[in-house]
């Protein structure tokens, strides 16, 4: 800015005056022409200091933008995951309930009942073991064997562990005929911590018993 008005101030001094009478300027233009001089440098000064004024207010701040966006986005991140946990517990609050009213319909003889609110239990929750069990075992009771030895593998595809559902398998097979992979599943129920006493282990034990005897005498 100063080099500018350097520069016109130069200008005004480098302008040879006219000559007129013994190099006196004629007259009405003495101080005239460089009068106008100043006053054009002076305007041309205010302009650029106006110009350049406008251009620093209207400059964009990169480094303050980014502080502003980057916690935006994590809040937004932070956000997101908190909304995760909310939706899995009303899952898992809607399964227990339908096993509970699938059992109380169940122990009331009432197997129709019990299989709606198994089927609704393994709808919401695919991988629940116990409810395809428990799905299984009404849907034998009721006299559908077929789908009830699919709800036991499928409660197997799960957990494969699931010793209930090796032992409710392997009757269901077993009522069929198909005594050796009822045989294979009984005693995938005895290799389980679970099975290792009680009535149901006794029960199991004396079947295979029988089992081995017939294949035996044949």
């Amino acid at each position: 800015m100063s080099r500018l008005a350097d520069r016109l101030m130069g200008m005004d001094e480098r302008r040879a005056p006219r000559p007129g009478l013994g190099g006196i300027p004629h007259l009405g233009e003495s101080a005239e022409p460089r009068r106008q001089w100043l006053i054009a440098g002076t305007l041309v000064i205010l302009v650029l200091m106006g110009i350049l004024a406008a251009g620093i207010a209207l400059r964009p701040h990169p480094i303050a933008s980014r502080s502003v966006v980057e916690p935006v986005r994590a809040a937004t991140a932070a956000d997101a995951a908190a909304l995760e946990v909310p939706r899995a517990a009303p899952v898992v609050d809607r399964v227990a309930r339908l096993m509970r009213e699938g059992t109380d319909a169940a122990q009331s003889g009432q197997m129709d009942e019990a299989a709606t609110a198994f089927r609704k239990a393994v709808d919401l929750d695919p991988t629940d073991a116990e409810a395809w069990n428990s799905l299984g075992v009404v849907l034998v009771r009721a006299g559908d064997t077929g789908k009830g030895i699919e709800s036991f593998r499928r409660a197997l595809r799960a957990v494969p562990t699931h010793s209930e559902a090796h032992r409710n398998l392997a009757v269901a097979l077993d009522r069929q005929g198909r005594t050796a992979e009822a045989t294979r599943h009984y005693r995938a129920f005895l290799s389980q911590k679970s099975a290792a006493g009680g009535i149901e282990r006794a029960q199991v034990l004396a079947r295979l018993e029988e089992l081995g005897a017939r294949r035996a005498s044949e």
